[in-house]
């Protein structure tokens, strides 16, 4: 755990003795008497107390001392009383009274909750089922729902802000909303400073960016990713580490991640997914929206609604219990995975593109090579056949059919020369003796012979 002011890394310190706090056995306001400490806080302690009046037991948050000198810490602690006190929901810590110690140290009186944490639930038994995580995602969700419409943004919901309870109801809270931000009010936290718990911060909030609502779904998104796998998304050796994988690093899916335990998530791990994306506006536009998609998203294939007795002995374990930190290594492959992949996948495309045009080429080639190779043995032939053999298609075409009939063709075309030569001055053409007579065309009046043709009278011109 981190400091949310300096980013320092949290170890745990040795139990405060009890006997040395001021406040045990005092009765504040005449009407709380304070009993016990439950707890601490970054922003106080806890303490049980009871009414005198009523005999009931009540939880009392006391801001402090050495934060209570801070006007704005001071201030902020309120702020968390009155946010809190404004939301009525079964599903979020309810606020009975607040006020202030004869030292001017703020405090507020809430319900007493018994039961544990989801932290601590997740801690000593592993991931939860994938249906009894849904459902307390829905319970997380609708307690926000109704935060959200009282004007009122969370922006450190974290496992240690959820409390089970131990009775037969199973009901979730949500607690400590010291950090939040109450949409209209005067700003508490200056614009860039970063607030809130690194491991569960939006990618907005971690740039130090203006947050909305959209910031809490994100959170819900990490916890119910932790809830599956006992594992957040991103992990990290500092504060800032941290903080860069939520701005820049894709979540890897939990069927990924952990095949075994999440292989069968079906529509939960689509939903999970869209509460992490990285833009605001690609998630879910309302807690509302993302409770829906939730309650959707169930299915019989998921097992139990909620983890049985035996499911903390039972779970897998060193799953929860061996959590570390990574070493700068891994860190860096984390950071660094999702540009090799996009480095791969651009190579693939490149190959791809390389062998289809390749591919393309050889086929124009060869049928280019397929359309000229007739041509060029066409004119071969012709060329051996003599300058006669071109000057009609029969002869083309007699040529290249058979070498007789290119002989043949030949002694025609020297017969034809001879006739030529001895009729020098005639214009009717000799028929060709490759072909059948026929009847040639009668010549034009003002291009017929002077001469007679050796041959005698045209057997045409006497009919």
């Amino acid at each position: 755990m981190f400091c949310p002011f300096d980013g320092a890394l949290l170890i745990d310190a040795q139990a405060t003795d009890e006997k040395l706090d001021p406040l045990l056995g005092v009765t504040i306001d005449a009407r709380y008497a304070i009993e016990a400490v439950l707890g601490e806080g970054g922003m106080g302690t806890v303490y049980r107390t009871r009414h005198v009046t009523l005999g009931r037991a009540l939880a009392l948050k006391v801001l402090r001392s050495d934060l209570a000198q801070e006007p704005e810490l001071a201030a902020r602690f309120l702020v968390e009383a009155q946010a809190t006190a404004a939301i009525e929901h079964p599903n979020v810590v309810s606020i009975t009274d607040f006020g202030r110690l004869p030292d001017k140290r703020p405090y507020f009186v809430m319900e007493l909750l018994t039961g544990q944490t989801l932290s601590a639930l997740i801690r000593a038994g592993g991931p939860l089922p994938a249906s009894a995580a849904v459902h307390v995602a829905i319970a997380i969700a609708s307690g926000l729902e109704a935060a959200h419409a009282a004007g009122v943004v969370h922006r450190d919901l974290k496992p240690e802000n959820v409390f089970l309870l131990d009775d037969a109801s199973k009901e979730v809270r949500v607690v400590d909303f010291g950090a939040a931000l109450i949409v209209g009010a005067s700003r508490l936290t200056k614009k860039g400073v970063v607030f809130g718990t690194p491991y569960y911060m939006s990618p907005e909030q971690a740039a130090g960016k203006d947050v909305d609502h959209r910031a809490d779904i994100y959170a819900l998104g990490v916890m119910l990713y932790e809830m599956l796998t006992a594992r957040v998304p991103f992990e990290g050796d500092t504060y800032m580490g941290v903080l860069t994988q939520h701005m820049f690093v894709l979540p890897k899916p939990p069927s990924e991640a952990f095949p075994d335990l999440c292989g069968k998530l079906g529509a939960v791990e689509a939903v999970l997914l869209r509460a992490l994306e990285k833009d605001p506006a690609a998630r879910f536009p309302t807690m509302h929206a993302f409770a829906e998609a939730l309650v959707q998203s169930l299915d019989a294939r998921l097992g139990p609604s909620w983890p049985s007795p035996e499911r903390v002995s039972s779970a897998p374990k060193g799953i929860a219990d061996s959590i570390e930190l990574p070493t700068m290594g891994e860190i860096l492959h984390s950071i660094t995975a999702s540009a090799v992949a996009a480095r791969r996948r651009k190579l693939r495309t490149l190959t791809v593109v390389a062998l289809t045009s390749l591919v393309a080429i050889v086929a124009i080639a060869a049928a280019v090579h397929a359309y000229s190779t007739p041509s060029v043995s066409a004119s071969t032939s012709a060329s051996a056949s003599g300058p006669a053999s071109v000057s009609t298609p029969a002869s083309v075409s007699a040529s290249v059919s058979t070498p007789a009939s290119a002989s043949a063709s030949a002694s025609a075309n020297a017969n034809a020369n001879a006739n030529a030569d001895a009729n020098a001055n005639a214009s009717v053409p000799t028929p060709q003796a490759t072909t059948p007579l026929t009847k040639p065309p009668r010549p034009h009046p003002t291009s017929k012979p002077a001469t007679v043709n050796a041959l005698g009278p045209d057997p045409f011109e006497q009919r």
